[in-house]
C-alpha cells in the first residue's frame, strides 16, 4: 500500500501577501468566485518590462487614470496610448503613491506559490462574521489576463489567479498576525519567519519549515461522549511521537512488545516542540515537531494504522510519498522509518494499536492529512 503524505515544503522564497478587495471589502466576492486578486486600477496596462522600474509603473498608472477619466466623462479627448507620453516621476497625491506600490508588489514581485491572505466577511449561523481568505498564487503574471468587476473601479484590471485553501474567522488569528493584515496599503508583505509561522498553520494541514515540521490530526466527531477514547487517540500519538525518536537513533529498539512501556522510555528523547491540542469546534491535535519529518511520521502513523490494511500486510512494509514535494527526501525517510517500527511491533501490540486507530477514525473521526495514494 502507498501513502502520501501531502506536506507542504515551504522554502525560504515562499512569501505572503495581504491583499485587500478594495473599500469596504468590495470586490471579496469577485475574488472568491473567480479564484483571483486584483487592485483598484482600472483600465491600466502593465507588462514585465513596465514592471521592472518605478518610473514605468508611475507612467501606466498616470495612464490608466486619464483613460478611466475619459471612459467616465462624456466628450472628453481620448488620451495618449504610449507610455512615453505620461511622466515617471513621484506623485504628489499620496493615494497613487501606495497604489504605485502595491502594483509593484502584486503584479511583479508575488510569485506562483505565494499566500494571499485576503480579509473579508462570510455568513456563519446566519449572522456575517469576519473571517481571513488564504490562497496561493497559482501561475505567472499574464498581461492579457485581464478582469472586469461591477463597479468603475474594476473595469479592465489586471489579476492573479489562485487558489483558495482555507476560510479563517478573525478571531482565530492573533492579535498580532491581526494588525498586520489590518494594515494598508492594499498589497503589503508578512514575511514568512517563526513569529508569523501561525499563517502557514492556517493555510496548510502538514508543512515543513526551516528544519520544523507540523501535522494536524482530526477528530472532528467527538462530541464529549468518547472522552475514554479521545484518551486513548492522544496515546497513540504519544506512542508514534515515541517510535519516531526511538528510530531516528542510531541502535533503534529490536521489538515493541508493550506500547505503553515503550512510549515512557522513548517519548522523552522525541525532538518535539509541542502538542497543540483544543477540543472547542472542531476537535484536533496539532503536532510540531523540531525536525523536518517528526509530524508527518505522526499523521503517517495515524492513516496506516486506522487504514483497513491487517497487521500482517502493515509488518510487510508501506510505501511513502508527498504528492505536494515529489523531490523533497523526506518521504524515503519517513518510510523506512515506519517500517522498521511496524515490522520491530509485537503482533498483539500492532493489532491493538490498530483497532485503536480504526475504533478513533469510525467514532470520533480520527484521521491526518495523510491520505492513501493511487
Amino acid at each position: 500500500m502507498k501513502f502520501d503524505i501531502a506536506a507542504k515544503l515551504v522554502s525560504p522564497s515562499q512569501r505572503a501577501w495581504v491583499v485587500h478587495a478594495g473599500k469596504a471589502q468590495f470586490n471579496y466576492k469577485a475574488f472568491v468566485e473567480n479564484n483571483l486578486v486584483f487592485l483598484e486600477a482600472p483600465y491600466i496596462q502593465l507588462t514585465e518590462k513596465i514592471l521592472s522600474t518605478r518610473e514605468g509603473i508611475r507612467q501606466a498608472l498616470r495612464r490608466s487614470v486619464d483613460w478611466r477619466k475619459y471612459a467616465e466623462t462624456t466628450g472628453s479627448h481620448q488620451p495618449s496610448e504610449k507610455l512615453q507620453d505620461y511622466d515617471g516621476g513621484t506623485f504628489e497625491d499620496s493615494e497613487l503613491t501606495a497604489l504605485s506600490g502595491s502594483i509593484s508588489r502584486l503584479y511583479g514581485q508575488a510569485k506562483p506559490g505565494d499566500l494571499v491572505i485576503v480579509p473579508g466577511t462570510d455568513i456563519f449561523n446566519e449572522m456575517l462574521r469576519p473571517v481571513v481568505r488564504i490562497g496561493e498564487i497559482i501561475s505567472n503574471f499574464d498581461p492579457e489576463d485581464i478582469y472586469t468587476g461591477g463597479r468603475a473601479s474594476s473595469v479592465k484590471v489586471p489579476v492573479r489567479r489562485v487558489r483558495w485553501l482555507r476560510v479563517v474567522p478573525r478571531k482565530e488569528i492573533s492579535l498580532y498576525l491581526d494588525k498586520k493584515v489590518g494594515k494598508p496599503p492594499a498589497v503589503r508583505e508578512i514575511k514568512i519567519e517563526r513569529d508569523t509561522e501561525e499563517l502557514l498553520k492556517h493555510a496548510y494541514d502538514s508543512y515543513i519549515f526551516e528544519g520544523n515540521s507540523s501535522g494536524l490530526i482530526t477528530a472532528d466527531k467527538y462530541d464529549g461522549s468518547d472522552f475514554v477514547l479521545l484518551n486513548r487517540s492522544s496515546e497513540l500519538i504519544a506512542f508514534l511521537v515515541a517510535a519516531h525518536a526511538a528510530f531516528q537513533q542510531q541502535n533503534p529498539p529490536n521489538s515493541i512488545e508493550n506500547i505503553q512501556e515503550f512510549t515512557e522510555k522513548y517519548f522523552k528523547d522525541a525532538s518535539v516542540e509541542n502538542i497543540e491540542v483544543d477540543f472547542a469546534s472542531p476537535g484536533y491535535w496539532r503536532i510540531l515537531g523540531a525536525s523536518v519529518s517528526l509530524a508527518a511520521f505522526v499523521g503517517l502513523g495515524i492513516t496506516a494504522l486506522s487504514s483497513d490494511l491487517t497487521a500482517d500486510v502493515l509488518a510487510n512494509g508501506i510505501e511513502v510519498t508527498n504528492s505536494i514535494a515529489p523531490d523533497d527526501p523526506t518521504a524515503k525517510q519517513l518510510e523506512d522509518s515506519m517500517n522498521m517500527a511496524l515490522k520491530s511491533m509485537d503482533k498483539m501490540a500492532l493489532k491493538k494499536a490498530i483497532e485503536t486507530a480504526k475504533t478513533a477514525r469510525n467514532v470520533i473521526g480520527l484521521q491526518s492529512p495523510t491520505k492513501t495514494a493511487e
